[in-house]
């Protein structure tokens, strides 16, 4: 797994910039209403942000996440230093945004660090205090560090760890602001670390010290574009999260849940190319599934590209110039509006494989529309004129009634649905997302790749790129290449997979193409407590005899926690072996007979 992107997520800012009117005019920012639109910044942006705050605002952005970190305001002990922070959260004021602060750093006269400050506590407690303090008319939603289970964590720290550190922040935000909310965040879709830190917290004897959630699911929304059917673990995200906190902590059970980054990395990597375009398109789908499931908020990394460092990400380029995805972001607010209605769900297409959301817009209702990666339906039409929006233009034209319309990846806007549809949307609001179907009372679930009737509650993750194979006796698979570096990533549904740990059987069945090696592992996802990869290898071996047939093997796991870190659940190894064919994957949690 590529893991470039971490190192671009928010960083430290060091601008020195006069206050301007600091808290005289920036008390109207903390009474906003609420939005879901919002954009997260890298601290390498944090110099440039007078030029991209007013970009923002006019995209219809409402929240930025970005804060000076500790050092840059207490260099030394005792010695504050508030030019850069007042600068911020002033020019954020000037521009009708919010600020999202991050509770980031490592102790005044210390080297700069990313390690956990466990034996500052005391005066890490000060230092949030004096923030929250400071800032309690504008600035309301505080997260507890930045990635501590990814590349900020410089010193090795366990959940528990986090635990303490949140509970610190959790009551010295709280006692100079009791309307402070104090977050808990992730790097990627890490749900066993947030639970493992929140059972931490009641084993402390300080439950829920937290208001909300945050995830950057980087990994689980790239398969939104890469994958058929990648949509499904996205749409998911908010019930897993709920699920647990139903369990961990009852008390936060509606607790808000963030996505602080995500974004569409442009440019060519792992023999994959985005281009603006495709970022456009993943962004149309990431905002409007994350409302659609609850999330609060959508703080799209980045606001503009730094300086210096990676420019794949940002909806502005270095000098201003907007990307395709920034004229999609303002084109689609404007669409929905600062607050989107959400209505309810449409399956649309042949066999409901379409994704259709429906809202109550800002001037119309508006259903948001496109197919998985791949598929295109012609099958769609309405009883009434409709207006057909192109979100990465603008442009529209009127369909006629009863005429069909083509739908296929690249997300469209319909203004004025009819009222049928809207109703049946409504009936839908409250019913489970149907995509992939519905596996909550099985005990096994399956995939054939390659097949027209593929997935049975298993999916392989770039199914559409491998190449199918068919026997003369009519049976069929997908080949693999043998080598490491070709392995293959499935996710199981999550109405039937549990990101809470459990057993599974894992049963393949596979052929052989020719004499020689044929040999695999299975890597599956654990719930790892220190923030480590969440995937292993527990070393069973499946090597193929020379049989030319069809040939099984179960692998049996105890220690599985199915909850899509990095957008699978599994993965069948092959190393050292020549090609060979892939026809059966079966997941259970009861042993196969």
């Amino acid at each position: 797994m590529d893991r470039v992107r971490i190192l671009f997520c928010t960083t430290v800012c060091f601008a020195g910039m006069a206050a301007v009117g600091v808290h005289s005019s920036m008390a109207r920012a903390a009474d906003a209403p609420a939005s879901p639109w919002g954009a997260s910044s890298s601290g390498s942006s944090f110099r440039t942000h007078p030029q991209w705050f007013p970009k923002m605002a006019e995209a219809g952005v409402a929240t930025v996440r970005l804060f000076p970190e500790w050092r840059a305001i207490e260099p030394e002990d005792g010695t504050w230093k508030w030019d850069a922070a007042d600068s911020l959260v002033g020019a954020a004021t000037q521009n009708g945004l919010k600020i999202s602060g991050l509770l980031l750093g490592s102790s005044p006269g210390t080297e700069a660090s990313h390690a956990f400050p466990m034996n500052d506590l005391d005066d890490w407690s000060e230092y949030v205090s004096a923030v929250a303090g400071r800032y309690r008319e504008q600035i309301r939603y505080w997260e507890v560090w930045n990635e501590g289970n990814g590349s900020f964590n410089d010193g090795g720290n366990t959940t528990s760890d986090y635990a303490k550190l949140a509970i610190a922040s959790y009551e010295a935000a709280k006692r100079v602001n009791s309307q402070a909310q104090v977050g808990l965040t992730v790097a990627s879709f890490d749900l066993p670390y947030l639970n493992q830190a929140i059972l931490a917290m009641a084993k402390a004897g300080k439950p829920d010290s937290f208001d909300y959630l945050c995830v950057h699911p980087y990994e689980v929304a790239d398969g939104i574009s890469n994958d058929v059917d990648g949509e499904i673990p996205f749409l998911w995200m908010s019930h897993l999260l709920r699920d647990m906190l139903k369990d961990s902590a009852p008390e936060r059970s509606d607790a808000e849940i963030w996505i602080t980054e995500v974004g569409r990395w442009i440019g060519t990597r792992n023999e994959r190319t985005v281009s603006e375009a495709d970022a456009a398109k993943a962004l149309v789908k990431i905002y409007t599934m994350s409302i659609a499931q609850g999330i609060a908020r959508v703080q799209w990394f980045e606001a503009q590209a730094p300086q210096g460092e990676d420019q794949g990400f940002g909806l502005l380029e270095q000098d201003g110039t907007a990307r395709d995805a920034y004229q999609t972001l303002a084109l689609l607010k404007k669409a929905l509006g600062a607050k989107p209605a959400y209505q309810g769900w449409l399956a649309l297409g042949r066999n409901g494989r379409g994704y259709g959301f429906v809202f109550q817009g800002h001037s119309y209702p508006v259903l948001v529309a496109w197919m998985p990666k791949g598929l295109t339906d012609k099958s769609l039409s309405f009883a009434s004129d409709v207006k057909v929006i192109d979100p990465s233009n603008g442009t529209s034209r009127t369909l006629k009634a009863n005429q069909a319309l083509e739908l296929n990846e690249a997300p469209v806007l319909v203004a004025g649905l009819p009222t049928d549809l809207r109703d049946q949307a409504r009936l839908n609001a409250g019913k489970r997302f149907p995509w992939g179907g519905d596996h909550a009372d099985v005990t096994t679930v399956s995939i054939r790749p390659g097949t027209a009737d593929a997935d049975k509650g298993v999916f392989l993750l770039g199914e559409g790129e491998r190449r199918t194979f068919d026997f003369s006796d009519g049976s069929s698979g997908v080949e693999m290449e043998g080598d490491i570096s070709h392995p293959a990533n499935f996710y199981v549904h999550p109405s039937f997979a549990s990101p809470q740990t459990r057993d599974y059987y894992i049963r393949v069945a596979v052929r052989r193409l020719g004499s020689g090696n044929v040999g695999m592992n299975l890597l599956y996802e654990v719930a790892d407590s220190q923030g480590r990869t969440p995937y292993v290898n527990r070393g069973k071996w499946f090597g193929a005899s020379q049989d030319s047939g069809w040939q099984t093997y179960t692998w049996h796991v105890s220690d599985a926690s199915f909850s899509k870190m990095w957008g699978y659940d599994f993965s069948i190894r092959p190393e050292q072996s020549v090609p060979f064919v892939l026809g059966k994957v079966e997941v259970s949690t009861q042993p196969f007979k």
